[in-house]
């Protein structure tokens, strides 16, 4: 943009906008930006600020339009562009978040910021391939940058492409022996490699930096060949946040998933009235709100990613959606708060269900039913088994001791396919309808 098309006396004005805007005053801002835009129609600045102020007001749909007048007074301005692939990334619309921010790195392929801002939508709409691409050119730009060489090196362990990410992870080491986060994802690969005694050496050493780690305890128990009870509750949080966005479209529709619609069936083949109240632990994305509707009594969904609960917002069926542990959540409910309990493929990430399952027990009301998914286990691999997909499958007869061991009557296990792996294996499951006197 050249000066004429940037007056300084503009640029004064815009400044005080934004004071208006940090500081609530909406209507002001809102005025003095109309103002603004019939004085200076081509200042794409006038544009750009107004889709500050419709952030601040909440407003996406008004944030997008803003950005794209924005985009229309400057076509090749690389701030509009970068901003709307951002808020299009953030409401869920990857594609068009991944057009725009492509567009403004053909326009500027040797551009740092731009490279950043579009390795970090390519991951959000999990499009590792994009990301790499990006994070290759940005490594050529500044080859000797570790944080660059770390976040390729992901990329392409994400990919399973672990020998060249062990490459990678190498270099950084190579700088920094005692960098925790390198130490982690080469274990990590070298687990995916086969190579876990040389795993089992690296992340004991970045265990031992970071000890109130629980992901590098987690892989190093795997390196060792032992089997953890549970995965780390910060490992789980960061899988399903950058899943989130994606969830309902790459797991129902690719994958065929269909646990959630199966429960609802169940629920309300037993209860027509739909007079019930429901704590659907792990909700997600809230597809068991989607399936089975609204109902008289309470419906709470518990969560760890603040992300799912977002998504899950939009049904508008549950009475409370709450981010928390899934035990902890139980652990302070009421007993006899509920009749029924949903855990719709969660313990496959949960692992042990010692405590799990006595905790529902007690909140649920005398003549409730828990119903819970699990990926199945033979008897001769053991009760609880952690697969190299690092999900946990249960043999039901451990499932049926628990349920028994617990209170529970009894416990009816009904096998079903959970989904396709890889899109096209069916994997192996049963759900568990567990019923209280």
């Amino acid at each position: 943009m050249t000066e004429a098309d940037t007056p300084d006396t503009n640029l004064v004005k815009l400044r005080s906008i934004e004071a208006d805007i940090a500081t609530g005053k909406f209507s002001e801002a809102a005025a003095a930006l109309n103002a603004l835009s019939i004085a200076s129609p081509t200042d794409a600045r006038i544009y750009l600020t107004a889709a500050i102020l419709a952030r601040a007001a909440k407003n996406p749909r008004q944030e997008i339009l803003s950005l794209q007048h924005a985009i229309a007074a400057a076509p090749r301005w690389l701030p509009a562009q970068i901003e709307l692939a951002r808020v299009l990334s953030r409401e869920g619309q990857h594609a068009q978040a991944i057009a725009v921010i492509h567009q403004a790195a053909v326009l500027e392929p040797r551009e740092i910021n731009v490279l950043e801002a579009a390795v970090a939508i390519a991951n959000a709409a999990g499009d590792f391939v994009a990301a790499q691409g990006y994070l290759q050119t940005a490594l050529e730009l500044r080859p000797d940058d570790t944080q660059i060489t770390s976040a390729l090196a992901v990329s392409l362990a994400k990919q399973s492409y672990f020998e060249q990410a062990e490459i990678h992870l190498r270099r950084v080491l190579d700088k920094n022996p005692d960098d925790p986060f390198a130490l982690g994802w080469l274990g990590t690969c070298l687990i995916g490699l086969g190579r876990k005694d040389e795993a089992a050496t690296f992340l004991a050493h970045g265990a031992a930096l970071v000890p109130e780690n629980e992901s590098l305890r987690f892989y190093l128990a795997i390196a060792r060949g032992e089997t953890p009870r549970t995965q780390p509750k910060e490992l789980m949080r960061e899988f399903f946040d950058g899943y989130a966005s994606q969830f309902d479209q790459h797991l129902v529709g690719k994958l065929k998933y269909r646990v959630p619609i199966k429960v609802a069936e169940i629920i309300l083949k037993a209860r027509q009235d739909r007079d019930i109240s429901v704590l659907d632990l792990g909700c997600g994305t809230g597809l068991l709100g989607a399936y089975l509707g609204r109902i008289k009594g309470a419906f709470v969904g518990v969560d760890v990613s603040v992300k799912m609960i977002e998504q899950a917002v939009r049904y508008d069926v549950y009475t409370d959606l709450r981010q928390a542990d899934l035990l902890e959540e139980l652990q302070r409910t009421s007993p006899g708060s509920f009749d029924y309990i949903t855990a719709n493929d969660v313990f496959i990430y949960v692992g042990d269900l010692c405590e799990i399952i006595p905790a529902s027990f007690v909140a649920l009301r005398s003549g409730g039913t828990m119903i819970f998914s699990c990926e199945t286990a033979s008897d001769d691999e053991g009760a609880l088994v952690l697969r190299p997909s690092k999900r946990y499958a249960h043999s039901r007869r451990s499932i049926e001791a628990l349920c028994r061991d617990a209170g529970f009557s009894r416990c009816v296990i009904e096998p079903i396919d959970l989904r396709l792996d890889e899109g096209t294996i069916p994997v192996a499951g049963f759900i568990a309808v567990a019923h209280k006197q």
